[in-house]
């Protein structure tokens, strides 16, 4: 199954490393593994739609971030609580 993972980084904190940067040694070495993307929305573009909300992060806003920057015909939003099973990806190969 040919895949890609993208990773949103929105609004990161000031004065910590990158999500890009934490991630570097994780990196597989393995050509079949899938390539991962990650995007970083920048302060300066959140404070743009924050307003005067106070939130300091838009779980739905950085979701379309990155569903309209993927590249495959198919996109599977999720949450890092979710632990998808063997059979969810064979299914998606068969399509």
């Amino acid at each position: 199954l040919s895949s890609e993972v993208v990773i949103v980084e929105w609004n990161p904190l000031p004065g910590y490393d990158s999500l890009a940067n934490v991630l570097k040694p994780y990196k597989s070495s393995d050509p079949s593994a899938p390539p991962v993307r990650i995007i970083t929305v920048p302060p300066e573009f959140h404070t743009s739609v924050a307003g005067d909300t106070g939130q300091s992060f838009f779980e739905f806003l950085g979701k379309n971030v990155g569903s309209r920057r993927a590249r495959g015909e198919f996109i599977l939003i999720t949450n890092g609580d979710i632990v998808f099973n063997d059979e969810v990806f064979a299914f998606l190969a068969k399509r």
